[in-house]
């Protein structure tokens, strides 16, 4: 009993059936799929791992493999007698239950190189602890943290960060073409649920480990996006979205996004304001959104980066995956230590950043922007406009500005509002028009509202002129 605790898991059954199976049938999309997600490394015998290394190099150069044709080229790279030669190749062949099966195999030897490298992470995250370095122990919570992140990763890719070859990156990314060709949402970027944006977007959509951040002034909406949002992303992309505010405590919030999700202006959720109709309609829109359980909400007061990263992570651990997280907003977050109030911001803008890619999600930055817009004539927000606080043009891949006309023209309805996507490392750029009333946006016709626009800034442009 004590001997078989100490072995390392492994299932060396698994692994020479993942082999013979690909003698039999090299070229079935099972044994293709296997390469595109199994990786050498994962074989538990060094000698089973370099037989499955020249297998992927011969389906890599589109050469014939069969029993021969394998037993010629690892006599060529001088590793047949190391692989066991041609007689264990044709017992491997041979001794295999079904080709068929080659994906419940293939997963079998995945799985036990994920709990190997679990027993490895964790004598590391004990080391961690352990040793007294210097670190903080908010510090080596964080390392430990880490550490069980690399773990969930391996589990879900099958792969390790650090260096890889082409080859290998090749393959995934021939894979992930592929899911994304079928229609796997898995593979595809997420949808904001404002459809005038999400057209501008595609076909890319929001891809997944971007930072995309959304500044204002104050009074454009800028909650209001990002609520819509964060709704879009746990109805719609059926995704955990985790809105951490700042700004708004969790009471406001749920009464906010009810609002938005049902249509209801909030003030049927007070006495003056009460109306039966709208209030069913406003409780069964917030109930349908509070049973699918993919919203969650986090009000601490002045909350730090290491807290959005601890707290993302742990979801992900436990639902197995995060559509967006959401800060609301920059500027009222806990900044580390450092020379400058733009230093300290754009430690976290960086540290948001690296979270998506850990989390492979989409991080939602909102930012209060400087008064530079006031001084221009055309007052639509620029990325410029939030240089203060650190470096977001660098950090981010989607920058977007909301603007309301009626905050610097009061002749303008209050309704209008424009979404100014002004950087898109992934994609085009441009405006989409919406509405905002009573804290809730709707969509409209983007050739009408663009007209309008038009009109009005052609009649002010004559009225200046002297006509």
């Amino acid at each position: 009993m004590t001997s078989d605790y100490n072995l390392p898991p492994s299932s060396k059954e698994s692994e020479q059936s993942v082999l013979g199976a690909v003698l039999i049938s090299p070229d079935s999309d099972n044994v293709q799929k296997v390469f595109s997600f199994l990786s050498p490394e994962m074989f538990f015998s060094k000698r089973h791992g370099s037989i499955y290394q020249s297998m992927r190099e011969m389906n890599t150069k589109n050469l014939t493999m069969d029993l021969l044709t394998v037993s010629d080229f690892l006599e060529a790279k001088g590793q047949l007698e190391y692989s066991g030669g041609f007689a264990y190749l044709a017992e491997l062949s041979k001794n295999t239950p079904s080709a068929a099966n080659v994906l419940a195999y293939a997963n079998r030897v995945k799985d036990t190189a994920t709990e190997r490298m679990a027993i490895e992470q964790t004598n590391r995250m004990l080391e961690v602890l352990y040793t007294r370095s210097g670190l903080t122990t908010a510090q080596k919570l964080e390392a430990v943290q880490s550490l069980a992140m690399q773990v969930d990763e391996k589990s879900r890719t099958g792969s390790n960060k650090g260096l890889v070859s082409f080859r290998d990156a090749f393959n995934d990314w021939t894979f992930k073409v592929g899911e994304r060709l079928e229609g796997n949402t898995a593979s595809l970027g997420l949808t904001s649920g404002i459809t005038a944006l999400d057209e501008m977007l595609e076909p890319k959509r929001i891809v997944r480990g971007s930072l995309f951040v959304v500044g204002a002034r104050p009074k454009m909406g800028k909650t209001t996006v990002y609520q819509k949002m964060a709704i879009h992303c746990a109805l719609e992309e059926q995704l955990p979205a985790l809105a951490f505010s700042l700004e708004m405590p969790k009471d406001q919030m749920v009464e906010r996004i009810v609002s938005q999700h049902s249509r209801v202006n909030s003030n049927v959720f007070y006495q003056n304001g009460y109306e039966e109709s709208k209030f069913a309609l406003a409780l069964a829109k917030g109930s349908e959104l509070a049973n699918i359980d993919n919203l969650y909400i986090d009000d601490t007061p002045g909350l730090s980066l290491a807290h959005i990263v601890a707290e993302s992570r742990r979801i992900k651990r436990e639902r197995g995956a995060v559509g967006m997280v959401l800060v609301d907003y920059l500027t009222l977050m806990t900044a580390e230590k450092a020379d400058t109030e733009a230093q300290a911001y754009g430690i976290i803008t960086k540290g948001l950043k690296v979270l998506a890619k850990e989390l492979n999600c989409v991080v939602v930055l909102l930012t209060q922007l400087n008064r530079g817009s006031e001084g221009r004539a055309n007052k639509r927000p620029l990325p410029s406009d939030s240089r203060s606080t650190g470096q977001i043009e660098q950090d981010c891949d989607y920058w977007m500005g909301i603007y309301r006309e009626s905050e610097d023209n009061e002749t303008v309805s209050d309704n209008e509002t424009e979404l100014l996507l002004r950087l898109n490392r992934h994609g085009a750029t441009g405006t989409v028009y919406a509405e905002q009333r009573h804290g809730i946006l709707f969509d409209i016709d983007q050739q009408d509202a663009h007209r309008r626009i038009a009109d009005r800034e052609s009649s002010s442009k004559q009225r200046k002129g002297g006509f």
